[in-house]
Parts: structure tokens; C-alpha cells; sequence
């Protein structure tokens, strides 16, 4: 029976110091010192970092207002804040207070850099609405902790292994810069909401990557001089930590998860309720409002549905957790009869705008023809010719003086003596221009013998009415 004991103590004597043999290995290519003097270089308050931070969150808030993506993107690889946060981490593992103080200034002066330069940028900007892209920065969840978490344990190695070009794909999957640029963009345009909800990502990214790189700088040996009072003073901030994180962001993703259900509910009845009558959805949505939720509806059908709204409450009621309110808007258009009507209807729309087009076409060029009948008919006589298309009516302005009169010799206040050859004139172009109105105005002072053109076919010459 002495004989077990002994066997389990050689196995456990044997995986000890295979275990220390491990340990040893994959600390050996480790260079301590210089992993330390490479993170304190690399995180300090310095002008390029500045400008790097700057430069980040410059192009992180004009991706964002545009909505692209890809210019989110192209801020998040310079992240310059992940020098600092990477030295944060250090510091809270070798339990150097001058190197965490030389990083939480770096951080606080990049951050208010890029709060500043991101809020400038949008009190300029003619762009001020909320983006998808904005939105998606605003609710974090339990998922975006753990991708921090995750990030930062890659972050980390690669720092002390000294592959730097991880740290590349370490940002873009924490996402530093955008939503710090989210939080500039909710300050500047005074909604509360964005800012908060975007901050509350960064912090978590932030802390995360930090604690993150402190428990892999543990595990390469990094502070193994601390006493036990520091370790087991790093352990509770670790922990509290994470826990302070989790609680609200685990209450988010489960409120997320409950939305969906929710929506996925509700449309299933839904699509039941129209199908049985033919219809269909043409829109639905499902928002939390209060306790409960909110539906609204637009449902394409082929005639009216009574009551709809209150059975699709009743139906809704029974298979949620709770009664939604519900809003129904029935549009008749989604029967075949319905969509020939509308073609119908669009296809006279379009003839009538193309004969509308023709006849203004025809109408022009009558005009046209009045005008050049007119001038003919005036021949010499250098008047002004006006015409009004739609009453059929021609005013034809005469000059002062005409070419070939006398200056009046009478007093300016006695008017001018009717002349005859004023009344041929308005004669002549009411027969030359048959079916419209003329008129003869500003008579001139002096009105002499006016030879007119022959009126020989004048008035079969006119233009047809329109």
C-alpha cells in the first residue's frame, strides 16, 4: 500500500520539473530589459506621437460622418494610443509607478488632442447626422470585452517577442481611435447618449488591452521580483476589473439577445396574420420602449383588413413576454389588379406629359410664325412686337419718331393729331394675322405717309390657331 503514495509523488515530482523545464525554455529568448526599454520608448508623450494622434482620430471622425468604412479602417492602423496603453500595462505588471504616471499623461494628452481635433472637425462640417457606423460605436456588448481581452493577450506577445506588425492587426481589432472620434462627435452635436455609449467602448477596449498585456507580461516573467503583497494587489484590480466591465456589458448583450428574440417573435406571427389574407410585410420594426416594446407595421394587402391592428396586438400579446403596442399602416398595392392600375395609370401620366410637350412645341413655333408675319407686314417700320400666345393678342410698340418724320411743331402738352396711316397700319396687321387681337401703341409724335407692303394674299397668310 506504501507503494502508491510514492508513485504519485514521483509523477507529480516529474510534471513539476517538466513543467519548470517549459518555463525555462520559453523564457529564455526573452530579453527582459530590453522589452522594457523598447515599451518606455514607445509610449511616451512625445511630437510625433501627437501628431500621429491628431492625424488618427482626423481621418477616424471624417470616416465616420461619410459612413466609410474603409477610411475607419485606415485610422485605426495608425492607432498611436496603443503605445501608452501597452506601457500602462508594463507598468501595473513590474509595479513602476513613474512608468504608469509617463503613460497616463500620454494618454490624457492624446486623448484630448483627438477629442479636440474630432470636434473642430465636426463643428465644421456640413454632415451632422448620426452614420451607421457612429451607431454601431454606441452600444457595446459582453462580445467587445472579450475581443479586447483577446487582442490584448496578442498585443502583449508580440510586444515581448518583439513581432511588432501583430500590433497592426491588434488595433484594428480594438478599434481605439473611432470611438474616442464617437464620443468627440455626441459632445459636439450635444447628444449625451453617443458620447456615453461610445466612451464606455473605449474605456473597456482601454482597460482590457492594458490588464490584458499585464497578465502576459506575468506569464513571461515580467515583475517576478514583486513582493506577494503586490501580486496579490494586481490580482484584485485584475479582477475587479473585469468584473466592473462584464456586469453592464453582459446586461447589454443580454438585452440585445432579448431585442432580437423579440423581433424574430413578432415578425413569425406577423408574416402568419398577413399570409392567411394574402398580404405581406413591407416593413417592420420592433424597439424596446419603456418596459415592453414597440411594433410598427406597414403591410402591403389587396384590400383593407379590418381590426388588423388589434388582432395582431392580441396575437402579439399571447406570444411575448410582455403586450407590445403596435402601430398598422395598410397600403393597397400589393395585388396584381393594384399594380396594372398604377402601370396604367403611369403609362397615361407619361402621355399626357409628351402630348403636353408637343403642343407648347406647336405652340412655340405658331408664335413664331405671328411674329415673323408681323414684321413683314411692318416692313420698314422699326417697332417692337410682343405677343401673348395664350390670349391670341399681338402688341406692337411703335417708336418716338419714325425714319423719315419732322419733329412735332405743335406745344408738347397738345396731343398729336390722329394720322390715318396708324389706323392703315392697325388695319393692315389685324387683316395680315386673321383670328388675333392688335394693338398699336406709342404713337409717335410725327407720324408720316408710311408706305406699307401690298396686302396682296395677307390675309390668307396669317398662322393657324393653335
Amino acid at each position: 500500500m506504501s507503494a502508491l503514495p510514492s508513485s504519485r509523488a514521483t509523477l507529480l515530482a516529474s510534471a513539476h520539473g517538466l513543467w519548470r523545464r517549459w518555463r525555462a525554455r520559453l523564457l529564455a529568448p526573452v530579453e527582459h530589459d530590453a522589452v522594457i526599454a523598447n515599451v518606455s520608448d514607445g509610449g511616451g508623450l512625445t511630437p510625433r506621437y501627437a501628431f500621429m494622434a491628431v492625424m488618427s482620430c482626423g481621418i477616424a471622425i471624417l470616416g465616420l460622418l461619410q459612413s466609410s468604412a474603409a477610411v475607419v479602417i485606415g485610422a485605426m492602423l495608425i492607432s498611436p494610443l496603443m503605445g501608452p496603453i501597452v506601457q500602462l500595462g508594463f507598468s501595473l505588471c513590474v509595479v513602476d509607478f513613474r512608468m504608469m504616471g509617463r503613460a497616463l499623461l500620454a494618454l490624457l494628452a492624446g486623448v484630448l488632442l483627438a477629442l479636440g481635433t474630432a470636434m473642430c472637425i465636426v463643428w465644421l462640417s456640413p454632415l451632422r447626422e448620426a452614420t451607421s457606423e457612429i451607431l454601431a460605436r454606441t452600444q457595446p456588448t459582453l462580445f467587445d470585452l472579450l475581443v479586447a481581452l483577446l487582442s490584448g493577450l496578442a498585443g502583449g506577445y508580440a510586444v515581448i517577442t518583439r513581432k511588432g506588425e501583430a500590433i497592426v492587426g491588434v488595433a484594428i481589432a480594438t478599434a481605439l481611435m473611432p470611438p474616442l472620434a464617437v464620443v468627440a462627435f455626441g459632445l459636439a452635436t450635444g447628444d449625451l447618449g453617443i458620447a456615453g455609449g461610445a466612451f464606455f467602448l473605449f474605456m473597456t477596449n482601454l482597460l482590457a488591452i492594458a490588464l490584458s498585456v499585464t497578465l502576459i507580461a506575468k506569464w513571461y516573467g515580467f515583475g517576478m521580483e514583486n513582493s506577494p503583497r503586490h501580486t496579490a494587489w494586481q490580482a484584485v484590480v485584475i479582477a475587479t476589473t473585469f468584473i466592473l466591465l462584464a456586469l453592464p456589458l453582459g446586461l447589454a448583450l443580454r438585452d440585445i439577445g432579448e431585442q432580437t428574440w423579440t423581433a424574430n417573435q413578432a415578425r413569425a406571427v406577423v408574416t402568419k396574420y398577413l399570409h392567411a389574407r394574402n398580404a405581406s410585410i413591407e416593413q417592420i420594426t420592433v424597439v424596446r420602449s419603456g418596459q415592453g416594446y414597440a411594433v410598427d407595421l406597414v403591410a402591403m394587402v389587396p384590400a383593407y383588413i379590418s381590426n388588423a391592428q388589434n388582432d395582431l396586438a392580441a396575437r402579439l400579446a399571447a406570444r411575448l413576454p410582455s403586450p407590445p403596442s403596435v402601430r398598422v399602416r395598410q397600403t393597397l398595392e400589393a395585388n396584381d389588379n393594384g399594380r396594372r392600375d398604377r402601370a396604367d395609370l403611369d403609362g397615361l401620366r407619361l402621355s399626357v406629359n409628351a402630348l403636353s410637350a408637343q403642343t407648347r412645341q406647336l405652340r412655340g413655333e405658331l408664335d413664331s410664325l405671328a411674329i415673323e408675319r408681323v414684321h413683314a407686314l411692318l416692313g420698314d417700320i422699326p417697332a417692337e412686337v410682343m405677343l401673348d400666345g395664350m390670349q391670341k393678342r399681338i402688341v406692337v410698340t411703335l417708336p418716338p419718331q419714325l425714319p423719315g418724320s419732322t419733329p412735332p411743331q405743335a406745344p408738347v402738352n397738345e396731343p398729336p393729331p390722329a394720322d390715318d396711316a396708324v389706323a392703315t397700319l392697325r388695319e393692315r396687321l389685324s387683316a395680315g394675322i386673321p383670328g388675333w387681337t392688335v394693338e398699336v401703341v406709342g404713337l409717335p409724335d410725327s407720324m408720316p405717309a408710311v408706305t406699307l407692303p401690298a396686302p396682296a394674299a395677307a390675309t390668307n397668310a396669317g398662322p393657324a390657331s393653335p
